[in-house]
């Protein structure tokens, strides 16, 4: 096997195709740094997309925060109304029926009143 066959050139065909037959070392040593620099630049393009990606979470996750502290604090308030309005309620209850109760009894000194006068002036 011969050093021109020992898979230098075959690899160099693969990876650059027909056109790496041509070309000396140094050539494709350029070739090489140009595809890194390429390959550099989108990587770097990457980081800056994923560096924004993260800002923005950061910011959501803020935000979720934020959000679920004032959801808690309505939860918060939204019970403490809701125990006062049944408090209330069994209150208004309460006085519905001693008011009805009274209604009654008002009703029946009336007619009690009444009937003492028919017995008197008759």
């Amino acid at each position: 096997m011969s050093y021109s066959n020992w898979g230098g050139a075959e690899l160099g065909s693969e990876l650059f195709g027909d056109r790496a037959r041509n070309m000396t070392t140094d050539d494709l040593r350029q070739d090489q740094v140009r595809v890194m620099q390429e390959q550099d630049r989108g990587l770097e393009v990457i980081s800056q997309s994923l560096a924004r990606t993260r800002t923005m979470a950061v910011a959501i996750g803020d935000e979720v925060d934020d959000q679920n502290d004032l959801i808690e604090d309505i939860k918060d308030k939204t019970e403490t109304v809701h125990s006062k309005f049944h408090k209330e309620n069994r209150h208004v209850n309460l006085v519905l029926q001693k008011s009805s109760t009274t209604m009654l009894w008002v009703i029946i000194v009336l007619l009690f009143i009444a009937i003492l006068l028919i017995l008197i002036i008759f």
